[in-house]
């Protein structure tokens, strides 16, 4: 029996998006985390319902149009899972679910040097994930 060449293709493009999203989706965490050290050593705030906040224009534009939340995450791993792909593509899936959960438990005013040590372990993290992500596509 053969196979439609289209089926062949999405399935090639299904699995190599497998492999490249969970290190997209680091990078655009680390690009927040950035973003938010850079507002914060900038002391560019806004007052957003009463809370100041750092003012992230980057961040919310790719919100408009982009979020991740635990279901995306969950299902990222299941994918992941289900194509076999390398155990930095799955730490990078479970390190996004983590970061997830982090900034649900940080939902309080924190001073602000807090803020930068939970920034830059993010930073350090997610940089490493996409350095090793980075490392295993252009192999392919």
């Amino acid at each position: 029996m053969v196979e439609n060449p289209i089926v062949i293709k999405a399935r090639k493009a299904f699995i190599i998006g497998s492999k490249c999203f969970p290190f997209m989706l680091c990078l655009l965490i680390a690009l927040s985390y950035l973003e938010t050290i850079f507002a914060l050593a900038t002391n560019d705030f806004i007052i957003y319902d009463g809370y100041l906040i750092p003012n992230v224009p980057i961040s919310w534009f790719i919100g408009e149009y982009f979020e991740y939340q635990i279901p995306f995450v969950l299902a990222l791993i299941v994918i992941v899972h289900a194509t076999n792909t390398c155990i930095w593509n799955k730490l990078c899936c479970y390190y996004s679910f983590i970061a997830l959960i982090e900034k649900s438990f940080f939902d309080f005013e924190l001073d602000p040097e807090y803020i930068y040590i939970i920034c830059l372990a993010n930073i350090i993290i997610s940089a490493f994930l996409v350095y090793k992500g980075t490392k295993i596509i252009t192999r392919m």
